[in-house]
């Protein structure tokens, strides 16, 4: 897949990737556990919600910032040994879903 440079420069998507990896990288010792809980408490209310009424833009969003940490993650405990559960949990059920670009985030979260 080719990407245009120029594209991503204005995407609202690579912006929001950056922030989250700079505010991390810079100031993770502080903001990473928060930042943590509320992409848990996105997964929750994901979860409790009715089909009809799911935020899928929501766990789109948590999904890719996951991915976008998933470097650090995979280096800090405690969250390198939830990753794979909270795959099993979170993005598994999506290859089913009628939401199907939330699958797509299964290969970024590797």
């Amino acid at each position: 897949m080719f990407t245009d440079i120029i594209e991503d420069l204005y995407s609202p998507r690579t912006a929001a990737m950056d922030f989250v990896s700079e505010l991390i990288r810079k100031r993770g010792k502080n903001n990473l556990q928060k930042f943590i809980h509320f992409i848990v408490d996105i997964f929750r209310r994901y979860d409790e919600a009715p089909a009809d009424l799911k935020p899928y833009r929501q766990k789109d969003g948590a999904l890719l910032a996951i991915g976008t940490l998933r470097d650090k993650l995979k280096q800090t405990d405690p969250y390198k040994t939830e990753l794979e559960s909270m795959l099993v949990r979170h993005v598994f059920p999506e290859f089913n879903s009628r939401v199907g670009h939330l699958a797509l985030h299964w290969s970024i979260m590797i």
